[in-house]
């Protein structure tokens, strides 16, 4: 089977270098809805997974660590694209897409 070639700022673009991660380190992937909270005081914002689809600015692609960490390999803003670059990283992985 050829080698596949992903754009790494679409599939990896929270991974170094925008490249495919270890993935023996995971047991799975997920998709989480995330939100970003501005906080004007001190300037900064803040991202806050784990959200519901109503409540989510953008949605992350996370490899689940074998320890049960959540590691995220890519951000997408559209849900039904997110879908479909889990399902291609599920199959390039070979891990569950849960």
């Amino acid at each position: 089977m050829p080698a596949v070639t992903l754009d790494g700022a679409v599939y990896f673009n929270c991974c170094t270098d925008y490249s495919a991660p270890d993935w023996s380190g995971f047991r799975s992937l997920e998709i989480g809805g995330c939100s970003v909270r501005h906080d004007p005081d001190p300037g900064e914002s803040y991202v806050t997974g784990n959200r519901a689809p109503d409540d989510s600015a953008f949605w992350t692609v996370y490899g689940r660590e074998h320890d049960g960490c959540a590691l995220a390999i890519t951000d997408c803003g559209i849900l039904t694209e997110t879908h479909a670059i889990a399902e291609t990283l599920s199959r390039l992985s070979g891990l569950p897409l849960l």
